[in-house]
């Protein structure tokens, strides 16, 4: 990662790029200073995008051992998803920043055979929770896991290490990982990262793609889909390529949504619709975890990554 300077904190590094005694302090130093409470929600949702579950544990319980019981109370509300971290058995991981906002996170649980899952974040980065949430639920499973930050529609692989396209961005990140003998065995998307991993998917025969809320991004215009047409498109409807098994979970009376779903049928025809019944958000994650439906649903999507054929509309039925 990058170590921009911050504009609230002039000369400061990145907190994800401290090592865990200097983000202890920084934390603390923010908890007690009620003027740095706005950057202490910056920082714990830069945390929480970045670090790996046992990373954050850790810090969570070194803070909450220097505090009194009123103390950590406060900082647990700051930190709502930080305190799950460290209940519970799962997978740790290793964690190694392969470019700028594309880190690989490595299942550090030995099994005979580990898929590989790339995800694309949504434009405000994640996959409709904290990356270290995702990555918990992800935990019961041995699988390496790639994460792409989304930002302004870049996709974080759109112009990955000055290789000029997608397509050559995909090839860079599949070759940094084949030397580590990773290979993608799924893309799984939200929001505006689905339409990237719909395109990975049909660049790399063989693997599937998972959508969560699937919203194509149309670079520069603000106009609506219908009018945007596969100009757009990196890969558009007449791909006489092999098409990959695409499903896309998303609400089912979310309007945008449904015109996204019906986009990708057109991009890729066959691919499974799983609209969530009663649905009008953008947040099937969230709706899924009301339900009781997530688990299960993460549980697929590592089938998916193993190459065996799913069918999440029958984990989500009421």
């Amino acid at each position: 990662m990058s170590s921009a300077p911050s504009p609230d904190r002039p000369g400061s590094e990145r907190i994800s790029d401290l090592p865990p005694d200097a983000v202890v302090g920084r934390l603390l130093d923010a908890l007690f200073d009620r003027k740095q409470h706005p950057q202490l929600r910056d920082d714990l949702t830069e945390l929480g995008n970045a670090w790996s579950p046992h990373e954050l544990g850790e810090v969570y319980m070194a803070i909450k051992s220097m505090l009194t019981e009123d103390g950590g109370a406060q900082f647990a509300a700051f930190a709502p998803m930080w305190s799950p971290l460290t209940n519970g058995p799962g997978a740790e991981y290793s964690r190694e920043t392969l470019f700028d906002g594309t880190v690989l996170y490595c299942s550090t649980v030995k099994a005979s055979v580990r898929p590989a899952l790339v995800c694309f974040t949504s434009r405000v980065n994640g996959m409709f929770m904290p990356n270290c949430r995702f990555l918990e639920l992800l935990g019961r499973h041995p699988v390496d896991i790639v994460i792409n930050s989304t930002e302004s529609g870049t996709f974080g692989l759109w112009n990955l290490a000055g290789a000029g396209s997608f397509a050559g961005s995909l090839r860079a990140l599949k070759a940094v990982l084949a030397a580590r003998d990773i290979r993608p065995g799924a893309y799984a998307g939200a929001s505006a990262g689905g339409g990237p991993a719909v395109y990975a998917a049909m660049l790399d025969p063989g693997s599937a793609a998972v959508l969560f809320g699937c919203r194509f991004y149309v670079p520069g215009r603000n106009i609506p889909l219908a009018d945007a047409g596969t100009a757009f498109e990196p890969i558009c409807a007449c791909w006489t390529g092999p098409k990959p098994q695409v499903h896309n979970i998303f609400g089912a009376l979310q309007p945008v949504d449904l015109e996204n779903d019906q986009r990708l049928q057109a991009l890729v025809p066959g691919a499974q619709s799983v609209p969530l019944a009663g649905d009008n958000t953008h947040s099937p994650m969230v709706t899924l975890t009301a339900r009781r439906k997530l688990r299960p649903v993460l549980d697929l999507l590592v089938q998916a990554a193993l190459g065996a054929p799913v069918n999440f509309a029958k984990v989500i039925t009421p």
